[in-house]
């Protein structure tokens, strides 16, 4: 039997006076968190109600958002500033780099759109109508993109192939024919804005504005219905 090597994977600090280690178990991948207090080790215990099922789903959500928000902002320190006019899908001839800059951009796109995505195990998701109106007009375009490129091929025509039967131009009488079928794949590596107009940094930057206050009201809603009534010793009875 393997011995188990449980090593501390982080330490942060979260409140005033509150902090959390984060250990994990290398054989099993499984994390076990202490929560301490001016230093001191907590007890804890996980909470079942609708509005904690509300508040974890949120929870994803903020941080489903963060990710994008790296990502995105990673696509753009990789690939430079644009001077496009208005939206301009970009393709580049350094292959090594926008590879990654592509993957980056596409994960951040489906992170974004998933938050908007009715998911299995999380109870909510956004919607376009809790935005500022004058995020919806990027919002559609990142949706749009999300749909029909990253995470599928829709009928908006990000990216397409053709294939091309390929011959020499001037053939000479009796002889065979060299040939040969080549595919010929466009795909956009990122989609920017112009300087003036908002881009997915900024609305990614947004919605995730509107969740974290979204969590707090749940955090708060949660220990003035469901804690403070009964008082913390019902909990660790």
């Amino acid at each position: 039997m393997k011995p188990r090597a449980v090593v501390a994977l982080q330490i942060k600090e979260i409140a005033s006076n509150w902090s959390f280690v984060d250990f994990v178990d290398k054989h099993s991948g499984k994390i076990h968190r202490i929560y301490k207090y001016k230093n001191k080790s907590c007890k804890s215990v996980y909470l079942k109600s609708k509005i904690v099922d509300q508040l974890a789903g949120y929870a994803m959500i903020e941080k489903d958002l963060r990710s994008a928000i790296v990502w995105i902002k990673k696509t753009q320190e990789m690939a430079g500033e644009t001077n496009a006019k208005g939206v301009k899908y970009t393709v580049n001839r350094d292959r090594e780099t926008y590879n990654i800059v592509k993957g980056l951009f596409v994960a951040a796109l489906t992170f974004y759109g998933k938050c908007f995505s009715k998911c299995d195990g999380r109870p909510v998701k956004l919607e376009r109508k809790q935005l500022d109106e004058k995020f919806w007009t990027v919002h559609d375009t990142a949706i749009s993109y999300r749909h029909n490129f990253a995470a599928h091929s829709g009928a908006a025509k990000f990216e397409f192939v053709k294939i091309a039967l390929v011959v020499p131009e001037k053939l000479k009488p009796g002889r065979d024919i060299p040939l040969n079928l080549y595919t010929e794949i466009n795909q956009p590596d990122l989609l920017t804005q112009s300087g003036d107009e908002l881009g997915f940094a900024d609305l990614f930057e947004h919605v995730r504005v509107f969740v974290n206050e979204k969590i707090e009201l749940l955090r708060d809603k949660i220990l003035r219905e469901e804690v403070l009534p009964k008082g913390p010793s019902h909990f660790f009875k």
